[in-house]
């Protein structure tokens, strides 16, 4: 795969990172690993390198140095070995050559001292506030690691759900499974996660430990967690998918041989996919197959521009899988719910979409804040009749679809100014719901209860519009919550 080209900003960066941690005393001490920088240094799409390393350092004191060096980067000079750091940090790395063997090599600290020329009054400050900002700490926490916010719960207060995905996103070195915000090589991988949601849940909310890293882990009796997460082969998934089915007990309630599917939007992690997923199921009762399409979102605020050319690749991808779920699996019926620009993916899909006899039908469509051109939602919307019921949801306060309408100068079909009304297609404004948690307006459909309990009627009852509470028909021929 060809390199992006890196700007002088990121080189600087990125070369003070290194030498900062060839002179560190231990790895708590760095702001992120060598290893880590370089991963992100190859895969990061061009001018999102920033924005890729701010949102994977975990850790006040790395937090800290991180905005420091981004402050004072006009003060760091480069010397005459720079070329041959960054044509290092570029090159594929050796078989047989690991990168953290190749970093404690005595050469190339030498060369990083020759590259790379960080302020003097930044370097004594990075090495007491070390001292200072980890003794902030303590013994009793490590702001570096996933799992320590809190001791295993003595009681278990908290219900956990299997998450049936798929993504095509590329699965990162380590011990464990991880997946960022990388593209893999057109290739989709299949796993089962446990998450679990806990008994003081509020409906609509996802409780997160929000002061603390992304990578916390949590505690399960306090946040939605991730417990476990098992990448499988096609056919062991299917195998799976099919002994929790029947683990449900479908012959007494064919509502649980359903699936439902979540495709999440713009600046969403992996495990932030599986939080909305599992909140989805347990909000809605779902008792059947909850299954979530995780595309290779940045997941970082900053990246619109490369989240809108991965989401349009990734639109193959949505189609294998939609096909595997739909072929098969055996579920009666299948639903839908698409977040913001995951919106483009998914209706990109289903423009072409023919029903095979035998397969599973799509029933309930739901297109939650669409971040999609107005006119080309309604080229998509030709097709909507072929499905049980398109429901959209709008709203006049969503921030970032205004925002994107600026950029794009022509209007989103998720805006409610004034809300898109076409024919085979249920139209809800939400205006009313307020503003969500992140105070953008845009995360309305897993953030107010009052569009969650629509919702439920749409999924679990497959209520048309007239057949369902809280909204009232407007003159102009779409419907309004109350």
């Amino acid at each position: 795969m060809k390199q992006p080209k890196r700007t002088l900003h990121e080189l600087k960066i990125a070369l003070a990172i290194l030498r900062m941690n060839s002179i560190a005393g231990s790895a708590r001490h760095r702001v992120i690993s060598s290893s880590a920088l370089f991963f992100c240094w190859r895969k990061s799409p061009p001018d999102t390198l920033i924005e890729v390393l701010r949102a994977r350092i975990s850790g006040r004191y790395a937090q800290d140095t991180f905005e420091d060096l981004i402050k004072r980067v006009e003060d760091i000079i480069l010397g005459r070995r720079a070329p041959d750091v960054e044509a290092f940090l570029s090159a594929r790395t050796p078989r047989g050559a690991g990168i953290s063997s190749t970093i404690r090599n005595s050469e190339y600290k030498k060369a990083l001292e020759d590259a790379v020329d960080i302020p003097e009054e930044l370097l004594p400050a990075m090495e007491s506030e070390m001292s200072s900002k980890t003794s902030a700490v303590g013994e009793s926490f490590d702001y570096s690691s996933p799992n320590s916010y809190s001791r295993a719960p003595v009681q278990q207060i908290y219900t956990t759900y299997s998450i049936f995905y798929g993504t095509d996103r590329l699965q990162e070195p380590g011990r464990t499974v991880k997946f960022g915000g990388f593209r893999s090589d057109d290739t989709i991988t299949y796993g089962v996660a446990a998450v679990s949601i806990p008994h003081i849940h509020r409906e609509g909310k996802l409780e997160r430990p929000w002061l603390w890293p992304a990578q916390t882990k949590g505690n399960p009796n306090k946040h939605i967690v991730v417990h476990s997460n098992e990448l499988m082969a096609l056919d062991a998934w299917f195998t799976s998918a099919e002994e929790y089915l029947s683990h449900q007990g479908i012959g007494q309630d064919p509502s649980k041989k359903e699936g439902l599917l979540f495709v999440h939007g713009y600046n969403v992690g992996f495990d932030a996919a599986l939080w909305r997923a599992a909140q989805l199921c347990h909000d809605l009762k779902f008792p059947g197959l909850m299954l979530c399409f995780s595309w290779a979102s940045l997941g970082t605020p900053g990246g619109y521009p490369a989240d809108e050319a991965t989401v349009d690749w990734s639109a193959g991808n949505l189609r294998q899988y939609l096909t595997h779920v739909t072929e098969q699996l055996g579920l009666s019926a299948l639903h839908i719910v698409a977040h913001s620009m995951g919106n483009r993916a998914l209706l990109s899909v289903l423009e072409n979409w023919k029903h095979k006899p035998g397969t599973t039908p799509i029933h309930q469509i739901i297109l939650a804040a669409p971040d999609v051109d107005t006119s080309r939602f309604k080229q998509f919307g030709q097709v909507f009749d072929t499905f049980e019921q398109v429901t959209l949801y709008a709203s006049r306060h969503d921030r970032a679809i205004a925002a994107s309408r600026f950029v794009h100068s022509y209007p989103r079909a998720g805006d409610a100014n004034p809300p898109l009304v076409m024919s085979s297609l249920s139209t809800v404004d939400v205006s009313v719901a307020g503003k969500d948690m992140f105070g953008l307006g845009h995360s309305y459909i897993a953030n107010v209860s009052k569009v969650f309990r629509d919702l439920f009627y749409v999924v679990r009852h497959r209520h048309k519009p007239d057949q369902r509470a809280g909204i009232k028909k407007r003159d102009g021929g779409y419907w309004e919550l109350t």
